[in-house]
């Protein structure tokens, strides 16, 4: 009777022992956004670039990605989903289609202590990076956005400077000068132009690397990989005891597919393949890490017509189109809850997620 009950016992524990491992909340979550990322452009990126880091992921879904007002999303809608858990309108940056402000992901996280970032080839203030700090009607508000990011609790913004001027916004009438928010930012946070003066930075809590010219140019032109922009926003961030979120995007990957350009679009698609290595990597030591990659939405209706595994390279494409599309977009995932993220989602879903792992 009493080894009875001394093997139920253990059984038990042994039970809730397995139950609770299967619960790990992520204490760290870095989300990978490549704007204009549809199935086509990631089977660009296996062709060209075998192993991928993409192809280290064992979990892998399929979201849709539809506005609320439109089949077909645009990127504001479509960052919104993931960093509010909310389907918005388009050109709306987390707010509902009230125009009522949706708490983000960040704001959160923040909540508990956690420190956030933004890495992006874009401007900090274009679409997908806006909908993690900023609330508007308009994605086009640059200098609106620009002074939310400076007034928040952000810890790492990387990306081009656009917005920072009130002169970048139409019709925005203010009368302060052109540098205000660069002193405001500069009572918060290192602020470095230069990728010299980047890349010798060893200790510092809060930074803000600011591309000159303000809009960053394609892959082969930038002064720093979006890898390296990722490391050292990794480096910072870890430095919190209670945890961050990142989020990382590709975003000149769209504006390749716009164009209809495909070789830039192969130098885009690698460089972020690059920085979800980096991800990747510290994710595995550190073992507390989600990782998810996913894109806001495809653009240029890709079709691959001939290529090489072997010699990895693209021989022919077809663009269908110059703009988005409704077609379903891939989502991977690595590290604690990744199951949660296979099979056919909404795009909120990822946002109503990431949410659930950061409330109170």
């Amino acid at each position: 009777m009493f080894k009875s009950i001394i093997y139920t016992i253990i059984t038990l524990f042994f039970f809730y022992s397995c139950l609770n491992a299967q619960v790990q909340i992520p204490k760290n979550i870095i989300l990978f956004i490549g704007d204009g990322m549809g199935p086509a452009q990631v089977t660009t990126l296996t062709t060209v670039k075998n192993p991928s880091n993409m192809e280290r992921f064992k979990v892998g879904g399929l979201l849709k990605t539809h506005s609320a007002d439109k089949y077909v999303t645009d990127s504001a809608a479509g960052a919104t989903a993931y960093a509010t858990g909310y389907k918005t309108n388009n050109k709306f940056v987390s707010v509902s289609p009230g125009s009522q402000p949706l708490k983000t992901i960040f704001e959160y996280a923040e909540e508990i202590g956690k420190s956030t970032g933004v890495v992006v080839t874009c401007e900090f203030t274009h679409a997908t990076p806006a909908c993690f700090v900023a609330h508007s009607d308009s994605r086009y508000k640059y200098h609106e956005i620009a002074s939310q990011f400076v007034h928040s609790d952000i810890d790492v913004i990387m990306g081009g400077a656009k917005g920072m001027s009130p002169k970048d916004q139409k019709e925005y009438i203010t009368d302060k000068d052109d540098d205000y928010l660069y002193r405001e930012l500069q009572q918060k946070m290192t602020i470095v132009t230069d990728s010299s003066e980047f890349r010798a930075i060893k200790d510092v809590d809060k930074l803000a690397f600011f591309y000159d010219p303000q809009v960053p140019g394609p892959f082969d032109e930038r002064p720093l990989s979006l890898r390296e922009m990722t490391e050292k926003a990794i480096e910072i961030l870890s430095k919190n005891a209670s945890g961050f979120i990142l989020m990382v995007e590709g975003s000149q990957i769209d504006w390749a597919a716009h164009d209809n350009e495909i070789d830039t679009l192969i130098g885009e698609i690698k460089d972020f393949d690059e920085a979800i290595g980096a991800g990747l990597d510290f994710a595995k030591k550190d073992k507390e890490t989600l990782i998810i990659v996913t894109a806001d939405h495809e653009t240029g209706g890709l079709s691959l017509r001939d290529g090489s595994t072997n010699d990895k390279k693209i021989l022919d494409v077809n663009f269908a189109y110059t703009q988005h599309t409704a077609v379903m977009v891939p989502v991977f995932a690595f590290g604690p809850q990744a199951e949660i993220f296979g099979g056919i989602h909404q795009n909120n879903f990822v946002g109503q997620k990431m949410i659930d792992f950061n409330k109170k």
